[in-house]
């Protein structure tokens, strides 16, 4: 078993690398929303990104920061704001940082385009594209986070370190789907207005580069049925939230060595659950439920497997039984486990 030090620096590398790239998908698709809905004169900024704050949960860090916010606030907050721990910005930092704490474990190749990307987002050439063209510069993080995806899978060796890599990223990016779903339930109601509707569900689709895919299953209308069915319950495209947690049940029982179907430990056991609850159920369920309040269960399951993660892998409860003087172990890992915890998006 590798030390639990790198294993953790390698999944919150792949964990802050898939988030830096889903929140670029998610600013760059609802600025061009925004300018639509304005031009149309359907809504105002306020409006449009109360329910994107609230659905990726940084609604309060903002208001605390932006008492009066002003146009642009929302995006700059989301972009390259670093007192949002999980701005943009911040998370490629971050990923940068956990890459340089185990440059040894990841290739050359994997380090030389996570440093590239972090030069760029706060070069000066970086800023004067984003602020002439900014879809411009979220599609550059977006093209670079693809691309570091495909260089690790072509340099690096399929030993733990990839494992804890996949199982970041997978996480991550099951969560980030499910709250570019949430966003849509919590936008103002367009009830009688086909048109704007489907407007509103491709715009969750481009969100995840999934219109190719949509067409393909469900032909050309788009409804909210067919969205569901693609980024929740699809066990082929890449990024619904079923296709994630099937592949990191695996990745999951590929680390611990249990056979498939079995569980050795608590995130093990979160992932089956939630494969077979996801494996069950479509989007009958789901609009029966109400889809807000179904993406809030899914989040909160999501938030366990990634807390039982930190504590089988990296917590390990017997080593801290060990080094740990019975009676100080709740004191003593209490800023550890608030730090880990911090870097997760929390329900």
């Amino acid at each position: 078993m590798m030390l639990s030090r790198v294993a953790d620096h390698q999944y919150w590398m792949a964990r802050q690398m898939e988030r830096a790239e889903n929140l670029a998908r998610l600013v760059r698709v609802s600025e061009e929303m925004l300018l639509d809905d304005e031009t149309l004169g359907r809504g105002t900024a306020h409006e449009y990104w109360t329910p994107v704050l609230a659905a990726t949960a940084m609604e309060g860090a903002f208001r605390t920061l932006y008492p009066e916010p002003k146009f642009g606030d929302v995006a700059r907050f989301l972009t390259l704001d670093l007192r949002n721990p999980d701005s943009i910005l911040s998370c490629i930092r971050l990923a940068r940082e956990n890459a340089r704490s185990v440059r040894d474990k990841i290739s050359d190749e994997m380090w030389s385009e996570i440093n590239a990307l972090n030069l760029f987002v706060t070069s000066p050439e970086g800023l004067q594209l984003l602020e002439r063209f900014p879809q411009a510069y979220y599609e550059k993080i977006i093209s670079s986070s693809m691309l570091f995806d495909g260089i690790t899978d072509a340099t690096l060796t399929r030993d733990e370190g990839w494992n804890f890599l996949q199982l970041g990223r997978l996480l991550e990016r099951a969560d980030m789907t499910s709250r570019f779903l949430d966003i849509r339930s919590q936008t103002q109601s367009s009830a009688g207005d086909s048109a704007l509707e489907s407007l509103q569900w491709g715009a969750v689709l481009r969100a995840c580069s999934a219109h190719a895919g949509y067409r393909r299953v469900h032909g050309g209308e788009i409804s909210v049925e067919g969205v569901v069915d693609l980024l929740l319950f699809s066990n082929e495209f890449p990024r619904s939230v079923r296709h994630c947690i099937r592949r990191a049940d695996e990745v999951l029982h590929d680390i611990s060595g249990t056979p498939t179907g079995r569980y050795s430990n608590p995130c093990e056991k979160i992932t089956g659950a939630l494969l077979a609850r996801l494996s069950f159920a479509g989007p009958p369920e789901v609009m029966a439920r109400g889809l807000h309040a179904y993406i809030d269960e899914l989040q909160l399951q999501l938030n366990a497997a990634g807390q039982a993660v930190f504590e089988s892998y990296v917590l390990l409860p017997g080593e801290v039984d060990r080094h740990f003087p019975r009676g100080t172990r709740p004191e003593s890992l209490s800023d550890w486990q608030r730090e880990q915890q911090q870097q997760q998006q929390q329900q």
